[in-house]
C-alpha cells in the first residue's frame, strides 16, 4: 500500500512541478525580468504558491490514495480543484502586482503595478498596451497648468488614481532620456562610504569603464530602494546597486 501511494504522489508531485515552474519562469523572465523581481518583494507570494502546490496537493494524495477506493476519483479530482484554485488565485495576485511601466516622476524611477493604471488612456500609441505585457520604461510629464493640477489633486483625495499610475501623462522614456540622465544623483558621495565603494567597485569589475560613464538613478521598490545604472553612452539601463539612494 505504501508504495502504491507514495507512487501516486509523486507523480501528482511532477505534474504539479511541471505547472509550477513553468508559470515561475514566465514570471521571472517577462513580467518581473531584473531589476524588477528583485525589489519587489514578490518572494514571500511566490513561496506561498509552491509551498502549496508543490507539498499540500502531493501530500493529500498521499494520504487519501488507496487503490480500488470507491470515491478515489473524486477525491483526486477535490485536490486537484483545491490546487488549480490556489493556483488561480496566486496567478491573478502576481499578475495584479507586476509592474507594468516604470515611470521617471521628479527623481525617481518607480513601477506602477497592472492594477494601478489604465493602458488605453496613453496618449502615445506605442504606450497602448495589454495589461498581459512587462515592464516599460516611460517619462511622467506633469500638467503645467494649475486649474488642470489642482483638479489631480482633488481626485487623489477622493480616492483616484494618483499622478504617476496616469497613463495620459506618460511620455516614452527615450523622448526625455537625456533629462533623466542628467538628473544623475553624485556618486561621489556615496563612493565615499566605504561599504558603498566596495559595492560600486564590484560593479564597475563587473560591467568596467569609471563611475562618470554611469548615471546613477534612484529605483523605489516594495522591498528595497536601490541605485539603478544607466550608461551614458547608450542611454541604456546597465544594472543595480545595491545602495539606498538616500544613503549618501
Amino acid at each position: 500500500m505504501f508504495k502504491y501511494k507514495l507512487k501516486a504522489s509523486f507523480i501528482h508531485l511532477a505534474i504539479s512541478a511541471f505547472i509550477v515552474f513553468s508559470f515561475l519562469i514566465f514570471v521571472r523572465s517577462y513580467w518581473y525580468p531584473e531589476p524588477f523581481f528583485s525589489i519587489s518583494g514578490l518572494a514571500t507570494i511566490l513561496i506561498m504558491i509552491v509551498a502549496v502546490d508543490l507539498v499540500l496537493g502531493p501530500l493529500l494524495t498521499f494520504i487519501v490514495y488507496k487503490p480500488q477506493k470507491p470515491t478515489l476519483k473524486f477525491d483526486l479530482i477535490t485536490i486537484a480543484a483545491i490546487q488549480l484554485a490556489a493556483l488561480g488565485y496566486g496567478m491573478y495576485t502576481v499578475y495584479q502586482a507586476h509592474p507594468l511601466y516604470v515611470t521617471y516622476a521628479m527623481d525617481r524611477f518607480s513601477p506602477i503595478n497592472a492594477s494601478e493604471v489604465d493602458p488605453e488612456q496613453a496618449q502615445f500609441a506605442e504606450l497602448k498596451k495589454s495589461k498581459m505585457t512587462g515592464p516599460t520604461l516611460v517619462y511622467l510629464q506633469k500638467p503645467t497648468d494649475r486649474a488642470e493640477m489642482s483638479k489631480i489633486t482633488m481626485e487623489v483625495i477622493s480616492g483616484k488614481a494618483d499622478l504617476d499610475a496616469r497613463a495620459e501623462y506618460y511620455f516614452p522614456l527615450e523622448q526625455r532620456i537625456d533629462e533623466v540622465i542628467a538628473n544623475g544623483l553624485n556618486i561621489e558621495a556615496f563612493a565615499k562610504q566605504p561599504e558603498h565603494k566596495a559595492k560600486l567597485d564590484e560593479f564597475l569589475a563587473k560591467y568596467g569603464q569609471k563611475l562618470e560613464d554611469y548615471a546613477f538613478l534612484p529605483l523605489v521598490g516594495k522591498e528595497k530602494d536601490v541605485l539603478w545604472a544607466f550608461s551614458r553612452k547608450t542611454r541604456e539601463p546597465v544594472d543595480i546597486v545595491e545602495i539606498s539612494p538616500w544613503s549618501s
